[in-house]
Parts: C-alpha cells; structure tokens; sequence
C-alpha cells in the first residue's frame, strides 16, 4: 500500500508539472504572435 502510494503521487505530480510546462509554452508561443 505505501509503495502504491508514493507511486501514484509521484505520478500525480509529475502529470501536473507537465501540464503546467505545456500552459507555459503555450503562453509563449502566444507571446510571439
């Protein structure tokens, strides 16, 4: 139980830090235009 859960948190955040890169160059991009 504690192993799945570190895992599933581990992917949790890295699925939001992703997202959060993607809004970001997205923001850029709409920058340039």
């Amino acid at each position: 139980m504690g192993l799945q859960s570190s895992l599933s948190t581990a992917l949790t955040g890295m699925t939001a830090a992703e997202t959060s890169i993607d809004v970001a160059g997205n923001n850029v991009a709409n920058a340039n235009t």
